[in-house]
This record gives structure tokens, sequence and C-alpha cells, in this order.
């Protein structure tokens, strides 16, 4: 038996698969089992030990919709001569990429009228249930309380960050994230807080007692020092390291292990904290939590648009 996972991203999408992934290993032992994704995100899969292969591609020949690359990727996987192929994206072009793969089973989401022709199993996406939830419904029967994400970190990237923290003097300290709407194909930033919002959470936590990290990626490196610029009160800006773009996402992820608490808005690292943290409070504004917040004990959720609620959002990833 051969099987194919095809998601082409996010962070936090991925992540969210890796139940599915754990799951289909039980129930496919000696399976092999290879995971088809954007090359942005093959960090979140390329040591998952319930893996033969990650298989990674440059997502932008989808996004940029550069047909003759997309065809050369179809033509790979065909080769490859796939029993089963689970399509964890819900845009119908990828359930085409899956029948256009001649591989026999395809098992995905109807969201849209074209993915009933193209799969052979869908489950229709449109009811509020958590991701991970839908994911694992693509088997015929799973274990729901098994739910936990993977993903894994070495020593040395702990030492590293046990090195850093050290050599820096920081000792108790609270990760701020304020990051989200900014991967390919959407640039909004609208899961993010508003720079005035930010910079009011900001002076809430108790800095005298306490360090602020702010954890994200390069493009959060940037935003987080326009933002400090703003910060008039010097004993709180002494107390905020901005270490965005200077880590990669294990090293990030070791941080966020030995934080205190997390302060996240709806990102990738939100479900990346999730993983090493049990302490969270999750900042969600067009994401209905129901669908995307952790599956842990005692999270805080701050909903802030939750009168403005748009399923179109979460059904479609855009508002208008």
């Amino acid at each position: 038996m051969k099987i194919l996972l095809f998601k082409i991203g996010a962070l936090g999408d991925i992540l969210m698969t890796t139940p599915l992934i754990r799951q289909l290993r039980k129930k496919y032992p000696d399976a092999q089992i290879d995971y088809l994704c954007g090359k942005s995100f093959s960090q979140i899969i390329i040591n998952n030990k319930n893996l033969n292969n990650s298989i990674t591609f440059d997502e932008n020949i989808i996004y940029n919709k550069k047909i003759f690359k997309c065809l050369n990727l179809i033509k790979k996987i065909k080769l490859k001569k796939y029993n089963k192929i689970y399509v964890l994206d819900k845009h119908w072009i990828f359930s085409l990429f899956s029948f256009l793969s001649k591989i026999k089973e395809r098992i995905g989401f109807y969201r849209d009228f074209p993915s009933k022709i193209f799969l052979t199993k869908h489950i229709k996406y449109k009811t509020v249930k958590h991701e991970i939830y839908y994911y694992l419904s693509l088997l015929n029967k799973y274990n729901k309380t098994d739910t936990k994400l993977d993903f894994y970190i070495s020593n040395n990237d702990e030492k590293k960050i046990k090195k850093y923290l050290k050599n820096k003097k920081i000792n108790n300290f609270i990760v701020f994230i304020n990051s989200g709407g900014d991967n390919p194909g959407e640039k909004n930033n609208i899961r993010k807080l508003s720079n005035r919002e930010f910079l009011n959470e900001l002076e809430k936590i108790n800095y005298k007692n306490n360090n602020i990290i702010l954890v994200g990626g390069k493009n959060d490196k940037k935003y987080y020092d326009e933002m400090l610029k703003r910060i008039k009160n010097n004993q709180l800006k002494n107390k905020i390291f901005n270490v965005a773009g200077k880590f990669n996402l294990r090293e990030s992820t070791a941080i966020m292990k030995y934080a205190k608490n997390i302060k996240t808005t709806d990102c990738g690292a939100m479900h990346l904290a999730s993983t090493v943290n049990k302490k969270l409070s999750c900042y969600f504004k067009p994401t209905n939590p129901k669908r995307k917040a952790p599956l842990i004990k005692n999270i805080k959720i701050i909903w802030k648009n939750k009168n403005k609620y748009n399923e179109k959002y979460d059904l479609y990833g855009k508002i208008n």
C-alpha cells in the first residue's frame, strides 16, 4: 500500500494534519506513507517519524499558475503509482491534481462542486468543526481523543536557546506573537492585532517581573522594530527582546517551551507553541476559534471580532 498526503501549506494547517498522519500510521503500519507539501513549510514534516518520505515543491507554481511546472509535478507523482491520496486542501484545483495523477482512491473535501467530480470520496466542508476533526474525518474510523500535534525539536535546538537566554540574562519571560494573514496568496495581515491593540496588550504585561520576547519570522522583525519605536516607557522597552527572524522554527519553538506564558494571535506559531507549552492566551479576529484554537485544556481565548464574524473567511480564506 502506497499512500500520499497532499497539502500545499501553511504552517499551522500542516501541523493540524499531524494527528491524521499518526492515525494513518496506526491503521496502515506497513504502508509507505509520503507527504507532498510546499517547500516553505517542509520543516513541519521532515522529521515526522510516521512518514516514509516528504516530497517538497515550490508552491508558487500553483499560486502563480505555472501550468507546465504543475504538469511536471503531476507526472512525477503519477510515476510513483500511489494507491491512495488524501487531498487536504479544500480548493477543487487540488482535487483535480489528484485526478490527473491517476491515483485510484482519492479522498478529500467537497467545498466547491468540481471536487465531487474528481474525488472518489469526499467530506463536505461547511459546518463549524475543528480543522483537526475535519482531517481525521477523512478516515472511516478515528480516535477523537488522539489530537496532539507532532513537531520535533532537537537537543541541539534547546541547547542553543538555553545558551542565548543565559547570555542575555533572560530568566522569567513571556512570549508575544502578533502575526497572521501573511501566507502565500494572503497578504492582508487580517489576523494580526492592530498596532494600537498590540501596544496596549504589551503595556498590560507585568514587565517589572517579566521579560518579553517577540517571536516571529523574518517578515515580523521589521514590524516589531517599528512597534518598539512607539513605546515611550523605556522601562518596558528595555525588557523586550525582538528575536523574530533570528531563529528557525525549531529554535523558536524551543524558546516557547521555556516561556511562563505565551500570548499569540491566530497564526502558525500559535500551533507550534501548543506543541510545547500549555499556557496560551490566543487572540482571534476573523477566524472562529472553534475551528482553529489549539485543542488543549485551560487555553484562554480572546475573540475580538466575534460580533463581526464572516464564515467566508473560514471557508475560503477571504471575506470579500
